[in-house]
Order: structure tokens, then sequence, then C-alpha cells
């Protein structure tokens, strides 16, 4: 019936995950926004913003393939948004947010959570978010 076979949940751990990767989330997903959608200044400050938030993301995955460890958990699905619409925005704006110098482990989270095939499967289409996020900044 399925292609992925769960492990064990323990939920005392995918908790614990959840409630820090929630405040995480809520300064990560804003900043990372924000550094596309502000103009000016505004951008300039965002951007910075964006940029501490990224490299405190870089740190969380020193010595680790996954947020985790060397599986994909839950925080590494929280942030799963992040190994995609980036370079859809990225692409979009003409902007480069996550550099290969700063980030070589957020860059390289991306590559391996992208080429898991449980997350390759279910990835939704580029073309479609490039459609749909063109709209979206047009509008």
């Amino acid at each position: 019936m399925f292609k992925y076979k769960p492990e064990f949940v323990n939920f005392q751990k995918v908790e614990t995950a959840y409630s820090s990767s929630q405040g995480v989330l809520a300064m990560v997903v804003p900043s990372i926004w924000n550094a596309f959608i502000k103009q000016g200044k505004e951008q300039e400050e965002a951007m910075v913003t964006a940029q501490g938030n990224l490299k405190y993301l870089e740190e969380e995955l020193r010595g680790k393939k996954f947020f985790g460890g060397e599986k994909i958990g839950f925080v590494d699905l929280a942030f799963g948004w992040l190994a995609n619409l980036v370079g859809v925005l990225e692409e979009l704006k003409g902007l480069t947010l996550i550099e290969h110098e700063k980030h070589p482990l957020l860059l390289a989270w991306i590559q391996n959570f992208m080429d898991a095939p449980i997350i390759k499967e279910n990835w939704p289409p580029r073309d479609k978010l490039i459609t749909k996020f063109h709209a979206l900044l047009e509008a």
C-alpha cells in the first residue's frame, strides 16, 4: 500500500522537535519571505535577518546529514519547503540567499533532502511552483 515504511515513532521526540522547530520556523519563514518581497532598504534589512537565521540553521547541521542525525526527521520535514521554495524564489527574483561559501552544510542538507526517494516521489513539479510564485510575486 505505501512505498515508504515508517519506522516506530517516538512521540516524545516528535513533540520535542515540534516545539523547538515552531519557534525557529516562526523566525525563519518571515525573514526569508521578506528577503524576496521587500524592496530597497527594507529588503536589505530583511536579507541581514534572513542571513542570520540561515547561519543558525547552518550551525544546527554541523556534524549531521539531517537536522536530527543521519535520517530525515520531523524538523527536516518542517524545513522541507526551504529545500525547494528558496531556489524557486531565487530564480524568480534574481537573488541569491543561500550561498555556497556561507552555507555549505545547508546546501548539502538541501541536496540530501531532495535526493531522498520519499521526497523525490512527492515533490511538486518545479515548473508549477515557478508559475505559482511568479503570479504571487507579481500580484
